[in-house]
């Protein structure tokens, strides 16, 4: 590949210059008290009134076993105490129903192990609308335990998409379907490889019982020993929410996680915190399930000389196609952020990124999904939240990309048991335009507590959290954005 500067550089300047005008004219930042958005989007938060809002979770492990173990965080940032319904979910006839009432300016973690299945997923539903909901997963990987940290979703869908799957070397990838809902949900499975694409026939008209959790063991079933995995899970009837759980052991991969898939196609893709240099091996994946080829235009930036491009990229139909960081000549060593978008513009992509960095001669990887814009306008946030954070301290633990073409300020904020707080050390810590800004969890207020990230401009979010408590490995996973 070759990096060059050309006027194709307007397809997606284009693009952004949208998300731009978009973000001035939009919300200010607001005090942390959310609600559920419309259509499908990535996890978000929202300050609307309701009744009740309803959260998912992709789902935790809760099988008994040494070292493995998951909960489901939920948070309350307002002045008053909160009341939730909590619907865990394994396999068929397993739910259970807890009430929990979670004190003003506090989190309560509600234990999956209620449950005794392979995988737990959970319903909370939020009196009165405010609270955030997050889901901790950890299980043994190697010699070492994983820890994944994941956001929850205030939206089911009936179609879902991942594009990074992986079960060569050992690993293990498995999809958890959730129905949440009273009647049985019917869903049609697909898998695309370096082979190509096939609807294994096992799994098409595949039922989903009522309030029950489904797990397909890829391996076993239609995708051995494959580098390359997408998958696209569409219902024929009723909604769902669909996870992925990921244990990487070997082939230069090391690692647990499990989050959400993508609930819908989008013509952009965004990461705020790709790396290159000694010692780390960046891919990303993008995944055309749709009937008609695609390209897509990769964008690279936050980097020292500017925004350069570099030629598209060609998804075909059906196709998953994988990119490597060291494949784009000139591109230097360091933090960078990345948009793909598709060159005409359709909704017909779904990518994502997977970093192993080796320490020690040990790999931590990691993948996370792209973050986009809220589809009906673009929207994108200037104030984020993140339920769970280090719990020691870490540097870069929050990485912050500036999508617009003026610098900004960010100030972080605790939600402490004494109301939010902000950081001192954190307060209008300088971004530039179109730059990137990490940015060190290491103040007791910020460790433990939720959260609340504030830009003067439109920005998307990162962390990246130690895999274990005194490791240097990291894992990511997005902080989850605020609508007013």
């Amino acid at each position: 590949m070759i990096l060059r500067r050309l006027p194709i550089l307007a397809l997606t300047v284009v693009g952004l210059g949208a998300l731009v005008i978009v973000g001035r004219d939009s919300e200010e930042p607001v005090e942390a008290t959310f609600a559920t958005v419309p259509g499908p989007w990535m996890p978000a938060a929202s300050s609307a009134d309701v009744l009740t809002r309803t959260w998912f979770c992709p789902g935790v492990p809760s099988g008994g076993e040494a070292n493995v173990a998951g909960a489901f965080v939920v948070a309350n940032d307002g002045a008053s105490e909160m009341t939730a319904r909590v619907t865990l979910m394994g396999g068929p006839d397993q739910a259970v129903e807890q009430d929990i009432t979670v004190p003003p300016y506090e989190t309560l973690a509600v234990d999956a192990s209620v449950v005794s299945a392979p995988y737990v997923s959970a319903m909370v539903e939020i009196d009165g609308g405010g609270g955030v909901v997050e889901q901790r997963a950890q299980r043994p990987s190697g010699d070492s335990v994983g820890v994944s940290v994941a956001p929850c979703t205030t939206q089911t869908s009936d179609a879902w998409y991942l594009a990074e799957g992986f079960t060569a070397g050992g690993a293990v990838e498995q999809l958890i379907l959730t129905n949440p809902y009273d009647d049985v949900a019917i869903v049609d499975i697909g898998f695309a490889t370096a082979a190509g694409s096939r609807q294994p026939a096992q799994l098409q008209g595949k039922p989903v019982q009522p309030h029950s959790v489904e797990v397909i063991d890829l391996a076993t079933i239609a995708a051995r020993d494959e580098a390359e995995v997408a998958v696209k899970v569409e219902a024929t009837f009723g909604e769902l929410v669909v996870g992925r759980a990921q244990v990487y052991q070997g082939e230069g991969r090391l690692g647990y996680g499990v989050g959400l898939a993508a609930p819908a196609l989008r013509s952009q893709w965004w990461f705020a915190n790709g790396d290159k240099g000694e010692g780390i091996t960046e891919r990303y994946s993008l995944y055309n399930p749709t009937e008609e080829d695609v390209e897509v235009q990769p964008t690279f930036l936050g980097i020292p000389q500017g925004t350069d491009l570099i030629d598209p990229i060609v998804v075909p139909a059906r196709q998953v196609v994988t990119y490597s960081s060291d494949d784009v000549a000139g591109l230097p060593d360091g933090r960078h952020a990345v948009v793909f978008a598709t060159t005409d513009v359709s909704q017909s992509i779904v990518a994502e990124r997977v970093i192993s960095r080796t320490i020690d001669e040990i790999p931590t990887t990691s993948v996370v999904l792209g973050a986009v814009s809220r589809p009906e306008d673009g929207f994108v946030a200037n104030t984020w939240t993140a339920v769970i954070g280090p719990g020691e301290a870490t540097e870069d633990a929050l990485v912050v990309y500036n999508i617009e073409a003026a610098d900004a300020v960010v100030t972080v904020q605790a939600v402490t048991p004494a109301g939010i707080v902000t950081v001192p050390s954190l307060e209008a810590l300088p971004l530039p335009a179109g730059g990137l800004l990490a940015v060190p969890l290491t103040e007791a207020d910020v460790l433990d507590n939720q959260l609340i990230i504030r830009s003067t401009s439109q920005v998307f979010i990162e962390r990246s959290l130690p895999r274990e408590p005194g490791a240097q490995g990291r894992v990511g996973s997005w902080a989850i954005p605020v609508v007013g």
